[in-house]
């Protein structure tokens, strides 16, 4: 599995020119606001598409707090989103599945090690034993579009499924970053990741070196199944690229071009415009599209669809993997 870079520290900095003034001044910060989050890591089962069913290690919100039996596993996890300069804590509780004992074939402790790449997490315990509690706490100091994930039992519990989204809004509204150029309409964001049925059937016990993704998907699902991005001719479309799986993506439109602004929520001094971009294995990416007011070069809208050919579900059989349309 791979390792993540060294997480930055992300500090707010807020500063108001007065108009038509001959000095510049600083007006004070504005108060952080508590953000509170409850998350269980647990067993379920996920259907990519059509009938085909897998079970996976996911994190869901109990609808009791404190009780994951009330929790149900969803893949990818719940999107949380919060303000920049809010203070946020994440409440996390391990309901995985007891390890398997010691033996002669591989063995894991299913311990949930929680990270969000680019954030400083506060000193404290980001690890949950099974059956026990981690309290993950964070100032949120730049916008932006964040992974997050669990580290445990060698990245087998990633593999799983334990991985979702974490936006930070910027305080401008309508805007990404705090930059004219990330000005959108219509959002999506868009988890990219696939599924190897054989592993899923025996987390604990597979051999990763036989790892072989059958199922390419967009946010847990499999195209025919996945939700297409409405909007209309003119409109801005932020696409908030998140690469939670293990190969460098490539995704691609068909009939405009994107203009990525950000990488790792780190804001570029030079966009790039691009029918095609790759998302780095572990990585995000925010891009803007440009939805033309020509008519789309198919019924279905302008296929957002991945270049490198994972557009197929099962061994082969049968279009779908990682495709989908922005549909006017």
């Amino acid at each position: 599995m791979r390792q993540h870079a060294n997480k930055r520290i992300l500090a707010p900095l807020a500063a108001v020119v007065a108009a038509g003034a001959l000095a510049v001044t600083f007006a004070p910060a504005a108060p952080a606001a508590p953000q509170g989050f409850e998350l269980c890591a647990v067993a379920g089962d996920s259907n990519p598409v059509g009938s085909v069913h897998v079970p996976i290690w996911g994190f869901g919100v109990p609808t009791t707090s404190g009780d994951c039996t009330t929790a149900t596993a969803s893949l990818p996890g719940p999107v949380l989103t919060v303000d920049e300069g809010d203070d946020v804590t994440i409440t996390l509780r391990n309901a995985l599945p007891a390890a398997p004992p010691p033996g002669p074939t591989p063995t894991t402790n299913h311990v949930v090690s929680f990270e969000i790449p680019g954030v400083s997490l506060d000193a404290g315990d980001v690890d949950a034993a099974v059956g026990g509690t981690a309290t993950i706490k964070f100032h949120a100091g730049s916008p932006g579009t964040y992974l997050y994930e669990s580290a445990g039992d060698a990245g087998r519990q990633e593999a799983m499924g334990l991985y979702g989204t974490l936006i930070v809004r910027s305080g401008t509204p309508g805007r990404a970053y705090d930059t004219a150029a990330s000005a959108y309409d219509v959002q999506s964001t868009l988890v990219l990741s696939q599924v190897d049925p054989d592993f899923n059937a025996a987390p604990d016990t597979f051999d990763m070196n036989n790892y072989l993704a059958t199922y390419w998907l967009i946010n847990g699902k499999a195209y025919p199944e996945t939700a297409p991005i409405a909007a209309t001719g003119g409109q801005n479309v932020l696409l908030r690229y998140l690469n939670a799986g293990y190969d460098n993506t490539s995704m691609s439109l068909l009939g405009l071009h994107q203009t990525v602004l950000a990488r790792d929520a780190r804001v570029l001094d030079n966009p790039v415009v691009a029918a095609t971009e790759s998302i780095p294995a572990g990585a995000t990416e925010d891009a803007i599209a440009v939805v033309p007011s020509t008519a789309p070069p198919s019924a279905n809208g302008f296929a957002l669809f991945n270049r490198n050919l994972h557009v197929t579900n099962g061994h082969g059989t049968g279009a779908g993997g990682m495709l989908t349309f922005i549909r006017p």
